[in-house]
C-alpha cells in the first residue's frame, strides 16, 4: 500500500541522501495523549499502563504516514507551509492479525475509552485487539491527519537516534515537491542517486476547483 511521509525540504532531501526515516519515540511525538486512549482516571490503574508504556516505548518506535498527500492543511502543518516535500512509499498491506500487528490505520476517538479491568482473563484474540487500540488509536481531532503507522523495533542508531532503512518494506517510490518548494528535479534525482530511475517526482499545485493539492503537469 502507498503512505506519505511530509518532511521539511533538508530533511526530506536528508532523508532521500541517506535512505533511512527517523523513528520517533513515543516521549518524542507532539500528541501528549499517544497510546493512552483510556480512561486513567483510576490512580492504580494509570501507574500501571504508564510504566507498561514506557517499557514498550524503550524498546519500539514509530514512522507515522498519511494514506494520502492532497491535503493541503497537513502540507502546511507537516511540510514548512508547503515548502517542503513528500515521500511516497510502498510499504507492507496491513493484515489486521495477531502475526502482522506492526502496521496499522490509526482510528481516532472523541472520548477515552474504559479500560477492561479483566484483560488478564481476555483470550488472545481480545488482547491483541486491545494492544492494537493502544497502539493505533487517537483524538477525533487528529483525524484530518489520516495516519498509517509503522510501530516496529528500534533499528540503526546514529547520535542517540534510531532509523528506519528504505527496502523492501519501505520502499520509495514517489516524491512530491510542495507547491511552494524551492527544489529542483535535478536536485531532488540527484538525492535519489542509483534508485531515481524507479521514483517519480511530480510538483504540487492548488486544485482550481476545490481545496485540495494536485499533480502540476506543467512542471518540468
Amino acid at each position: 500500500m502507498h503512505a506519505y511521509k511530509f518532511l521539511d525540504a533538508n530533511f526530506g532531501l536528508k532523508s532521500l541522501y541517506e535512505r533511512r526515516l527517523k523513528q520517533s519515540r513515543v516521549s518524542e511525538l507532539n500528541d501528549p495523549f499517544e497510546q493512552r486512549p483510556y480512561d486513567l482516571t483510576d490512580a492504580s490503574l494509570r501507574e500501571a499502563f504508564l510504566k507498561t508504556r514506557e517499557q514498550l516505548s524503550g524498546a519500539r518506535g514509530m514512522v507515522c504516514f498519511s494514506s494520502g498527500w492532497c491535503d493541503p492543511v497537513i502540507w502546511a502543518h507537516y511540510s514548512d507551509k508547503h515548502r517542503g516535500l513528500c515521500l511516497g512509499f510502498e510499504i507492507p498491506d496491513i493484515k489486521g492479525d495477531v502475526e502482522n500487528d506492526e502496521c496499522a490505520f490509526v482510528s481516532y476517538i472523541k472520548d477515552p475509552l474504559d479500560f477492561p479491568l479483566a484483560f488478564s482473563k481476555l483470550g488472545e484474540t481480545e488482547r491483541f485487539e486491545i494492544i492494537q487500540r493502544i497502539l493505533f488509536t487517537k483524538f477525533k481531532h487528529w483525524e484530518y491527519e489520516r495516519e498509517v503507522r509503522l510501530w516496529v523495533p528500534l533499528q540503526l542508531e546514529v547520535s542517540g537516534l534510531h532509523f528506519l532503512e528504505f527496502g523492501e518494506n519501505l520502499r520509495i517510490a514517489v516524491v512530491i515537491v510542495g507547491a511552494r518548494c524551492a527544489l529542483t528535479r535535478s536536485e531532488i534525482i540527484r538525492a535519489l542517486g542509483p534508485s531515481a530511475g524507479g521514483v517519480k517526482i511530480i510538483k504540487a499545485r492548488e486544485a482550481y476547483d476545490g481545496f485540495a493539492m494536485v499533480e502540476d503537469e506543467g512542471w518540468n
